[in-house]
């Protein structure tokens, strides 16, 4: 398991009230609740930004695997299902392939995550 640390933050009461909805019907505390919803929005997000990437051929579907920490397989199916063609498939093979990286990502190294071979 990750260690634990204390972040404090500040948000709108409008917001607030939103999580604390959330925690009453999930039956949560707040802090588990700020905690499943930063989680999730930040896998949402991550997706995204890795999505567009990849759909712009700046990396590999391997190094899209990496950086959202799933395997090749299911980052195939990641991609399928947002409608992105893989790479190499016939009909966009006209453009070349993704770009070689010697360095990892900025959020690769921040994340933890090792370099694709």
């Amino acid at each position: 398991m990750d260690p634990v640390r204390r972040v404090n933050t500040t948000m709108p009461e409008s917001l607030l009230r939103r999580v604390d909805l959330y925690s009453e019907l999930n039956l949560e505390d707040r802090a588990t609740a700020i905690r499943q919803l930063v989680a999730e929005g930040l896998r949402i997000k991550l997706q995204d930004a890795v999505l567009d990437r990849y759909r712009k051929r700046s990396m590999t579907l391997r190094q899209a695997a990496e950086m959202l920490g799933v395997t090749y397989l299911e980052m195939d199916e990641i991609v399928r299902e947002n409608g992105i063609p893989l790479m190499d498939d016939p009909n966009i093979a006209r453009g070349g392939s993704a770009k070689k990286r010697r360095r990892p990502h900025a959020a690769q190294k921040r994340l933890g995550l090792r370099r694709a071979l």
